[in-house]
């Protein structure tokens, strides 16, 4: 009889070990699936603003690197 009762023991652990297991897995896979926000899109003023600071800096750093002589 203790055999028996020691199966029970040990067979729902197993069980509640696997059901842990599996509801883990479900939380992982549901949380993996949400599509993400898609970002907010510059408006063209920023994208102008920008590129023209962009360019402002390439202008300076020429000037900085180019010789005296130039």
């Amino acid at each position: 009889m203790e055999q028996t009762g020691n199966r029970l023991r040990v067979g729902g652990r197993v069980i509640g070990l696997v059901g842990g297991i599996a509801v883990a897995m479900l939380f992982v896979a549901s949380c993996a699936s949400e599509r993400p926000k898609p970002m907010a899109q510059p408006s063209p003023e920023q994208v102008k603003g920008n590129a023209d600071r962009g360019f402002d800096r390439l202008k300076q750093e020429e000037g900085e690197r180019r010789p005296s002589g130039m």
